[in-house]
């Protein structure tokens, strides 16, 4: 059970590195590109993300600023199952597999902005 526990606990932190190496990659480039090229939002990516609710766009958010479950939850006073269910709800609006998918359909549906 632990080892299990364990090797979630990587996969976690590996998505939540990669969303940061995101960040930091396009945070490099907006600051040496005087005119960065923007990703256009693709109407159809904010369909699903249209029916988000407020605290799921603002867990979405603190997700994609590599925040763990239970600094979010701490963050937003709530507990880290509260979480988990707001998450699950966002990936089941949206078609999201998992919390980098969902981050990744965000940026491009304008919800979550990178290099704030």
């Amino acid at each position: 059970m632990h080892k299990a526990l364990g090797e979630v606990q990587d996969a976690l932190e590996a998505q939540e590195q990669m969303i940061e190496d995101l960040r930091t990659d396009t945070g490099d480039a907006q600051r040496t590109d005087p005119d960065p090229v923007s990703l256009p939002a693709d109407p159809t990516s904010r369909e699903p993300l249209s029916s988000l609710t407020a605290r799921e766009r603002e867990i979405l958010v603190l997700v994609s600023q590599g925040k763990s479950n239970r600094r979010v939850a701490s963050s937003l006073g709530i507990s880290e199952k509260t979480v988990r269910n707001h998450l699950s709800a966002v990936f089941s609006k949206v078609g999201a597999s998992d919390r980098t998918q969902a981050v990744v359909m965000g940026i491009r549906g304008g919800i979550v902005s990178i290099g704030e």
